[in-house]
C-alpha cells in the first residue's frame, strides 16, 4: 500500500525529522480506494499526525483564545461544510476517515484540521483582535516557444507547520491518472499537480462573500486534481458552491488562468489576451462580490502585507518579455526580500502576524509540458531553502 518513490534518479528515504532541508522532503505514495488509501496514510504517519494536531490546537488557543475542543464544536455547529462535502465529495470524507482510523486521531478534530482556508474566515470571529488570514503569492505565465506554461506559488501558512512538509502521490479515483500533492501529515492536500499536466494552487481572498453551506477548499482541491485539463477544472469551479473566497491559479500544457471565486461569482483575472503573465496576492483584483458587515463588525479588509507583496511582484514582472520569463527567473522573483517586514519570501519572526500566516512553507514552480509536468519545490522560504525537482515516472 505504501511505496517509497524516486525523485529523478535518487532514492528517497523515509526520514521524518523536522527540517526545511530539501533533502529531507519525502514523496510518499498511497494507492487504492479512498478509505484504504487514507488508512495507509494514517498508519504510516501516525506519530506526526498526532504531533500536528497538538500544535494546531495550541495555535488556536494562542492566536484566537478559544479552547481547541470548543473550536471544533463551534466550527461544525455553525457551518454546513460537512454536509456540503458529503454531497459533493463523499470520497474525500472516506479518505479522512481512513486517516483517522490509521493514526488513531479523533475524526472530528482531523476533519476540522483540513479546513485551512475556512479557518482563516471562521476563527477570527472568535477573537475580534486576531488578523484575518492572508497567505500566498502566485504567478502564471502563458506558454512560449522557448518554454512551457508556468504556474508558481509561495505557499504562506502558519510557521508551526514547518518541518512537516510532505509530498503525497495518490491514484486518481475517476481515471487512470495520478496526483502529486504538497501537504502535511494527516491533511488531504494543500495544492498540487496531476499526471495529465494540470497544476493548481490558490490565494486566499477573505474579503469575498462566503457561504457557510459551500464546499470547503481542501475537498475542492481533490476534486479539481482529478480533471484532465484546465478547461474541465474551470467548469468544475464554476458549478460547485464555494465555502470561502479565493483566487484559483490553474495551468496546463495549453495555457494558464486565474479565477477569483466568491460564494456566488467566478470572475477571470488574467492573464489578459495581450499579456503573457499575471500575478496575485490576497486582495480581489476583479471580483466585486465582497462580504457585507457581519455581526455589526466591518467585513475583512486587505492588510498591508498583500499590497506590499503585490507591489514587489508588479515591479519585477510588469512588462516583462515572455521569452525572458523562465522557471529560473520566477525562482528569483519568489526569493525576493524587497520589504523588510512583508517580503515575498517570508521567513517568519518579523511581526505579530508571522505565527499565524507569515511563513513561506513552500515555493512551487510547475513547468507544464503536456502529459509530462515538472515540479520544482523548495520546502521552506525559497531565499533560504534549496529546490528539488519531481516528475511522474
Amino acid at each position: 500500500m505504501v511505496q517509497q518513490c524516486k525523485q529523478q534518479d535518487s532514492p528517497l528515504t523515509c526520514n521524518l525529522r523536522c527540517s526545511v532541508d530539501a533533502a529531507q522532503l519525502n514523496l510518499l505514495t498511497f494507492r487504492g480506494a479512498p478509505r484504504a488509501r487514507g488508512r495507509a496514510h494514517g498508519e504510516h504517519l501516525a506519530g506526526r499526525i498526532q504531533e500536528l494536531l497538538e500544535r494546531w490546537g495550541d495555535a488556536l488557543e494562542r492566536i484566537y483564545g478559544v479552547d481547541r475542543r470548543r473550536y471544533i464544536e463551534l466550527f461544525f455547529a455553525n457551518t454546513g461544510y460537512y454536509r456540503a462535502t458529503a454531497q459533493w465529495a463523499p470520497s474525500v470524507l472516506e479518505e479522512v476517515q481512513g486517516i483517522a482510523e490509521g493514526s488513531g486521531a479523533d475524526y472530528w478534530a482531523l476533519l476540522a484540521f483540513q479546513h485551512v482556508n475556512e479557518e482563516f474566515e471562521f476563527a477570527p470571529r472568535l477573537a475580534k483582535l486576531a488578523p484575518a488570514g492572508e497567505a500566498c503569492s502566485t504567478i502564471v505565465i502563458a506558454p512560449h516557444e522557448t518554454r512551457p506554461a508556468l504556474v508558481a506559488q509561495n505557499l504562506d501558512l502558519a510557521q508551526y507547520l514547518d518541518g512537516y512538509q510532505t509530498l503525497l502521490r495518490v491514484n486518481c479515483d475517476e481515471g487512470d491518472g495520478e496526483i502529486m500533492m504538497l501537504s502535511v501529515p494527516g491533511m488531504i492536500s494543500l495544492m498540487g499537480m496531476n499526471s495529465y499536466g494540470l497544476a493548481l494552487c490558490d490565494n486566499t481572498l477573505t474579503q469575498l462573500r462566503t457561504d457557510p453551506n459551500g464546499v470547503p477548499i481542501y475537498a475542492l482541491y481533490r476534486l479539481i486534481l482529478e480533471r484532465r485539463c484546465a478547461r474541465d477544472a474551470r467548469a468544475l469551479i464554476e458549478r460547485t458552491p464555494h465555502a470561502v473566497g479565493l483566487n484559483w491559479v490553474i495551468g496546463d500544457g495549453d495555457g494558464v488562468m486565474m479565477l477569483e471565486r466568491s460564494a456566488t461569482q467566478t470572475v477571470p483575472y488574467g492573464p489578459a489576451a495581450h499579456e503573457s503573465v499575471a500575478y496575485h496576492t490576497n486582495h480581489p483584483l476583479a471580483c466585486t462580490d465582497w462580504q457585507n458587515r457581519v455581526d455589526g463588525a466591518a467585513a475583512p479588509a486587505p492588510a498591508r502585507s498583500t499590497y506590499l507583496r503585490f507591489a514587489a511582484l508588479h515591479q519585477r514582472l510588469h512588462g516583462a518579455r515572455a521569452g525572458a520569463l523562465s522557471a529560473e527567473a520566477l525562482i528569483d522573483v519568489l526569493r525576493a526580500q524587497d520589504d523588510e517586514d512583508y517580503p515575498i519570501s517570508r521567513g517568519g519572526g518579523r511581526n505579530s502576524e508571522d505565527q499565524h500566516i507569515g511563513f513561506t512553507l513552500a515555493c512551487n514552480i510547475f513547468e507544464l509540458r503536456p502529459n509530462a509536468p515538472t515540479w520544482r519545490l523548495a520546502p521552506g522560504p525559497p531565499h533560504t531553502t534549496a529546490f528539488r525537482t519531481f516528475r511522474f515516472d
